[in-house]
């Protein structure tokens, strides 16, 4: 089988981009924002222009020498354009706001525990929300962070107390209700799918218990939220909880525990990890797609590259926020994987790609040797 040429930007022109060296951050109807290293760039007419960078000398350095961003997690992690015009963004141990006076984003918040944590939420009035995500091997209790006001200052929103959690994997709005959902883990009796309705006053536990409950990113439908498990103990699946009473199925088994995901429009699309177990044994990255949540197809994969898993992280398939889910293009950034560490592909007429992912199984982005 012939090995799709990558490292070649204008390879299939009309399906396939490479952009080399950037993390695509988020989409938006007439521009894409992406990070080379802790510089920010946006991509507009065909073109990566720089607009500003993390104010942060010492990681700012570190990440430009990928191996060590990846063994010091120096990185760009999540990203959002808020209510307000303004940039927000995750990097290595801050939470960093534009600043329209410095032309830079500064850093608004130190993380006390742990290197980041693993996204923002902002809801339909501005506010945002992000939850400590650390080791915690003592299972000390664990906080949800709030802003009031753009992401300016901080406070405690809600404590999970000890021995309840290891830490919490995500933090959601769900854009049909306006209410926010929370994921945690690890261990069994840790994993929690819950949602609040009042910026955390009260917590209401929708799934609680096991591997089965243990959830990073959730991908909202109008009649069903969806989900992959994130467990190295158990087979995973992709799930969907109803909306009418929380009762939650399996759908389809896949690869590997499932951090990653993104929705466009009614497309739901989902990514494997390379986290190798007794369970999860596969070395490669999948792709997987699905028009409505239930009947899912895989269209593609990746395999791990060759360094240490421990030290250079879990092989993955990265995606951006969208801000305009009216497309029929994915766009996706490889993270510890071969030909495509540290770069993003942007995959044109996904629809097609669909359809011929049934004829030719994952041929087209299988790049194992």
């Amino acid at each position: 089988m012939q090995i799709p040429d990558f490292t070649n930007k204008y390879f299939m022109p009309d399906a396939i981009i490479l952009h080399k060296n950037i993390k695509i951050l988020e989409i938006h109807s007439d521009f894409i924002i992406g990070a080379s290293g802790y510089k920010l760039k946006k991509y507009i007419n065909g073109k990566w222009q720089y607009f500003s960078c993390l104010n942060d000398v010492k990681y700012s350095f570190l990440s430009y020498f990928r191996l060590l961003s990846r063994l010091l997690r120096a990185e760009i992690h999540d990203y959002i354009t808020l209510r307000s015009g303004c940039g927000i963004c995750i990097a290595k141990k801050a939470i960093f706001l534009e600043n329209k006076t410095s032309k830079k984003f500064e850093k608004v918040f130190v993380v006390p525990r742990g290197s980041r944590p693993m996204m923002l939420c902002e809801d339909t009035e501005g506010n945002l929300f992000f939850g400590e995500y650390f080791d915690n091997k003592e299972r000390n209790e664990v906080k949800i962070y709030s802003s009031f006001d753009n992401g300016n200052t901080w406070k405690i929103a809600y404590t999970f107390f000890p021995d309840t959690i290891r830490h919490i994997h995500g933090i959601q709005m769900d854009p049909f209700t306006g209410f926010i959902w929370i994921t945690t883990g690890d261990e069994d009796g840790e994993c929690n799918i819950a949602l609040t309705k009042d910026k955390f006053k009260t917590l209401e536990i929708i799934a609680t218990g096991g591997q089965e409950f243990r959830a990073c990113n959730l991908l909202f439908l109008e009649d069903k939220i969806i989900y992959g498990t994130d467990s190295p103990y158990i087979q995973n699946f992709i799930r969907a909880i109803s909306r009418n009473d929380f009762s939650i199925v399996n759908i389809t088994k896949v690869q590997g525990s499932v951090i990653n995901a993104c929705r466009i429009g009614n497309k739901c699309i989902i990514s494997t990890t390379v986290e190798p177990s007794k369970i999860n044994k596969e070395k490669n990255s999948y792709i997987w797609i699905s028009e409505n949540g239930l009947h899912w197809t895989q269209i593609g994969c990746f395999r791990k590259d060759i360094y240490n898993i421990t030290l250079f992280q879990y092989g993955n398939i990265r995606f951006p926020r969208y801000r305009d889910t009216d497309m029929n293009t994915l766009f996706f950034s490889g993270h510890a994987l071969k030909k495509i560490d540290g770069h993003s592909i942007e995959l044109k007429n996904l629809d097609y790609h669909m359809k011929r992912s049934g004829e030719q199984s994952v041929s087209l982005f299988e790049l194992i040797n």
